[in-house]
């Protein structure tokens, strides 16, 4: 098995320990020094390509906030 580095994105720092994991099952983590918790990925859906193409679109025929949301899955 390999190990990674892991570094605070803010001070730099390796002291960094698992701290869970997000909704989507990626992996968080904690600077022993300034405390932060950051993700090593990232993925916000909708700033994927033609997501807001559907959001406009779905806006235009009458779906709710909410209903967009849930239909295209960016919660």
């Amino acid at each position: 098995m390999a190990s990674v580095n892991i570094h605070c994105p803010r001070c730099q720092s390796a002291q960094v320990y698992r701290h869970g994991q997000n909704p989507k099952g990626h992996d968080r983590f904690r600077c022993r020094d300034c405390h932060r918790v950051f993700q090593l990925t990232y993925t916000y859906e909708a700033r994927k390509p033609g997501i807001k193409e559907l959001i406009t679109e779905m806006a235009f025929n009458g779906a709710g906030v909410r209903d967009t949301a849930r239909t295209l899955e960016i919660w």
